[in-house]
């Protein structure tokens, strides 16, 4: 009998309407797992991005992936499966950040890197011996299997997207990759350009005859290593690709840098810049971004035929009424127009962050917060130099000018006047798709303040026969806290220790 194992990566939406989303830069944890297990078990991958899992599937093994404010349903979602007979497996940045809490409510938690722990996990299994915990924090590159893009070929408009390296060196304090320890590392080249043309082999249609030259990076920070990066744009070049990936600012305001991946093939670029305040981006420690050269960096990536999205945060400590009502002036300056999102920067526990504000004497966090309230699109974090309601409203407002149709068309045709004239097509039609189809301007309904905010719409269906008692019940449905009424964090939020070593590498490297 074949063995039948999942892979879901858990998603909500934190529009809280219950929509898929396949234009956003998607996890590519599911083709890797995948890659890690034997050829000759029946694996099923579920991006919930993409869609829901079919609930009357039997499972013997499943793996299960959620960021912490998605933990919620990642518990639901096992207690399912659970009930139904199949061992459950947890694993991410909540799982290596919160073992203990998470342990309960899995077979097994993997902390740290997946390359060990996923074949150990599967070994076990085999032998019905299977541990509570698997620990595995050395990342070994050459343990990197091909991902199972003939997994997800059916699924995915653009199947290919890998990792080339992991980690980023910098240490922005709302980042959960330095609540889990700063590092950087890289594949071999030649591993990247292997498994890039396996996917390509498995993707290929006569009927879509381009979709196997794009390429996605899923990598925190493809220029976290410059020596690396320019050996692999070198190693890129010939596959003639049209490919995608993430890299933090000063990357963006390179030159050089630039017109090496854009004659690499890159057409699309995200980078935070997350703030147009000096204080505020101070205040987060992203000491990289430099808010001055913000439109020189724009246009020289536009003149490349490279898209560069970001995202922008606003920081309920630092900004004030007079800069939110600015922010619109700022992107029609610096010609980005629209954001991806606007989102509050919220305190992720396990980051530094959050261990900043839980430690201070007065209570810096909002009342009643609940885990599924940390996705940045619901206020946390009480305003130092605002109201409250004050503040929420001056974002809701926010968000309705800067997502205006008027100003969706001003971008595009500023974009497209760069793109068009030099033949960088996918460039153009991700700019299209991407400010025509984002719809971040939330519902009237909504409070926008945790403790208080509508739940996320998604469930599983779980009755009261998959539960033993009320008490189990409750536990693993209700949402999570973390503050009490007063906003102070509850003691088993401050447990979270780092799970990498810092890597002390030579700053030439970043620069």
């Amino acid at each position: 009998m074949t063995l039948r194992i999942g892979i879901i990566s858990v998603s909500t939406d934190y529009h809280r309407r219950g929509r898929r989303n396949r234009l956003a830069m998607q996890p590519g944890i599911g083709p890797l797992l995948a890659g890690l297990l034997p050829r000759d078990v029946e694996i099923e991958l579920v991006n919930e991005t993409w869609r829901g899992p079919d609930w009357s599937r039997d499972y013997d093994l499943l793996f299960i992936s959620a960021l912490h404010s998605d933990l919620d349903r990642a518990r639901q979602i096992s207690h399912y499966w659970r009930r139904r007979g199949a061992k459950t497996v947890f694993g991410g940045s909540c799982a290596s950040a919160y073992p203990e809490l998470c342990q309960p409510f899995f077979d097994a938690v993997v902390v740290g890197d997946p390359e060990a722990g996923v074949p150990a996990v599967y070994s076990d299994f085999a032998l019905r011996a299977l541990k509570p915990r698997y620990v595995s924090t050395r990342y070994e590159p050459e343990r990197v299997a091909p991902p199972r893009f003939d997994l997800i070929d059916r699924q995915s408009f653009t199947p290919l997207c890998l990792e080339a390296t992991r980690g980023c060196p910098f240490q922005c304090e709302f980042c959960v990759l330095s609540g889990l320890g700063t590092r950087h590392q890289v594949r071999p080249v030649a591993d990247v350009i292997r498994d890039i043309r396996a996917g390509q082999e498995a993707v290929r249609r006569r009927w879509l005859p381009l979709r196997h030259r794009v390429v996605g990076f899923a990598d925190n920070n493809i220029g976290g290593n410059l020596l690396y990066l320019r050996e692999l744009c070198g190693a890129l070049a010939p596959l003639e690709l049209q490919w995608y990936a993430a890299a933090t600012f000063n990357v963006a305001a390179s030159p050089e840098l630039v017109r090496l991946m854009s004659r690499a093939g890159c057409r699309v670029l995200y980078v935070g810049l997350e703030s147009f305040n000096p204080e505020a981006i101070r205040d987060m420690k992203k000491n990289q971004n430099v808010v001055t050269k913000i439109r020189a960096a724009l246009d020289n990536c536009r003149r490349n035929g490279i898209l560069l999205i970001s995202g922008l945060m606003v920081s309920p400590l630092v900004d004030d009424l007079e800069y939110l009502r600015a922010i619109p002036g700022h992107l029609e300056a610096c010609g980005l127009h629209i954001p991806t999102f606007i989102c509050f920067e919220s305190p992720i526990p396990g980051t530094p962050h959050f261990r900043r504000l839980a430690a201070l004497r007065e209570p810096a966090l909002l009342p009643n917060a609940l885990l599924r309230d940390f996705s940045g699109y619901t206020l946390t974090v009480r305003p130092a130099r605002t109201p409250l309601q004050e503040f929420v409203e001056a974002y809701r407002l926010l968000l309705e000018r800067v997502y205006s149709p008027s100003r969706r068309l001003r971008k595009l045709a500023d974009d497209l006047s760069y793109f068009l004239p030099g033949g960088y097509w996918f460039a153009a039609l991700v700019d299209a798709i991407d400010t025509l189809a984002v719809d971040p301007v939330p519902d009237y309904a909504r409070s926008l303040i945790a403790g208080s905010d509508t739940p996320p719409p998604e469930s599983v269906p779980l009755g009261a026969a998959d539960f033993d008692s009320e008490e189990e019940q409750a536990r693993v449905m209700g949402p999570w806290r973390v503050t009490d009424e007063n906003g102070a964090v509850l003691p088993q939020w401050l447990a979270a220790q780092p799970v990498f070593e810092r890597e002390r590498r030579p700053l030439r490297r970043w620069a």
